[in-house]
């Protein structure tokens, strides 16, 4: 178990903590595991319970939120998508992934204004998919 606080922890959730403490944070390690394998079958409302039993355990994960509210909008729960993208987003602002996906979640909902100072945001912390986006947006509007 050691072996994986590296890397692939640090990837959702906080290395140090989770290396760190054992018991409720492995858990939600796992359950997230569990998710995103679920998420990669295009199971989202499978993934989302796990994402959702990992939340219990790491309340203020900003990427547990995130990865919730990604699979939220892929299973068209834009209004549930909104609320964790936006919690994501509360908890680490310069999450441009974030912005860049609720802005994605925006345009579902047919907030264009919101979903174009979206992209905006996460284009100037440099995130590429959301450039195109404004670019595309832009071009449609």
């Amino acid at each position: 178990m050691r072996i994986i606080c590296g890397f692939m922890v640090a990837v959702v959730l906080s290395a140090a903590s989770v290396c760190g403490a054992a018991g409720k944070v492995s858990k939600a390690q796992e359950l997230y595991q569990q998710g995103v394998e679920l998420n990669k079958k295009g199971d989202y409302a499978g993934a989302i319970g796990y994402y959702t039993k990992a939340l219990a355990l790491k309340k203020n994960s900003a990427a547990l939120y995130f990865v919730r509210g990604r699979a939220y909008r892929q299973n068209d729960q834009l209004e549930l998508s909104e609320k964790d993208l936006s919690r994501a987003i509360a908890l680490k602002p310069g999450y441009a992934e974030a912005y860049n996906h609720r802005g994605v979640t925006y345009v579902g909902l047919g907030k264009k204004k919101e979903a174009l100072a979206d992209f905006t945001k996460a284009c100037r912390m440099g995130n590429i998919d959301a450039c195109a986006n404004e670019k595309k947006f832009n071009g449609t509007r």
